[in-house]
């Protein structure tokens, strides 16, 4: 039998595999340890960075609440107790049976710790969408500014994003967990390849220095001007940078 997120084998009547069943319960846990300050950016004063919150003052009054914080509330609320039924084999119609537990903190807890969380038939789809809406609560929770994208997910192509601290990024989608700067180099060797890639020298200075290999745009500049660059009509060419950077040492150093 395949694992219903990553296809690899798994023991007969397991819906996840075991590295995906921790991922699941890890993503459950997270979610958990983020209702408190998901329900606290309810506060329309608030900046949107949940777990940094800071007060903002606006020319006009704000609403009394963040409207989208609420729905996304009333999303995973539905989520998690719909996952505990099935869990727990309850049919959604027989309520008398529904042991309804009104926090939702300690329903996604129970879930993670469920001794069926991995054999149950769904399990596949669950973890899915459970892990979406934690990436729409890191959205809600932290500053869209801190966070950017990085590059592709390595496995599915998901494009990913971190925040400038960030030393591991997970794929939403496939669940592969991966270094940062991994990615990022990834994406620069993917850019330096192909020589039909350009950009300003501005853009090129800042994948090269989010890659780690330190550039400016004043130097990318300069050596345009001294004829040791040339500038196309759409800009410069990454991989012409790069030669300049590196030398003529082939772009597998970068993987």
């Amino acid at each position: 039998m395949n694992c219903q997120n990553c296809r690899t084998m798994t023991e007969e009547g397991c819906s996840l595999c075991e590295t995906c069943e921790l991922r699941f319960a890890g993503t459950l846990l997270r979610l958990a340890r983020d209702v408190t300050p998901l329900h606290d950016s309810l506060d329309a004063t608030l900046h949107p960075g949940g777990h940094s919150p800071v007060r903002i003052q606006t020319a006009t009054p704000p609403t009394p609440i963040r409207l989208d914080v609420l729905d996304l509330i009333d999303m995973l609320d539905a989520t998690a107790r719909e996952l505990w039924r099935c869990l727990d084999g309850i049919d959604a119609l027989d309520w008398r049976k529904d042991k309804r537990n009104e926090d939702l903190k300690a329903t996604l807890i129970a879930c993670a710790g469920h001794p069926k969380l991995a054999t149950f038939a769904d399990a596949g789809l669950y973890m899915h969408i459970i892990n979406n809406l934690a990436r729409k609560v890191d959205l809600a929770l932290d500053p869209p500014e801190q966070r950017r994208e990085i590059g592709t997910c390595e496995l599915c192509e998901t494009m990913l994003t971190a925040g400038a601290d960030d030393q591991w990024v997970t794929c939403p989608v496939c669940g592969r967990e991966q270094r940062a700067q991994t990615v990022k180099l990834r994406r620069l060797k993917t850019l330096c390849w192909d020589d039909s890639k350009r950009g300003s020298a501005a853009d090129i200075a800042k994948a090269f220095t989010e890659a780690g290999i330190k550039v400016s745009r004043k130097t990318i500049t300069m050596w345009g001007q001294r004829d040791k660059l040339f500038r196309h009509a759409d800009g410069y060419a990454y991989c012409d940078v790069y030669r300049l950077l590196i030398g003529p040492a082939d772009l597998t150093v970068m993987a």
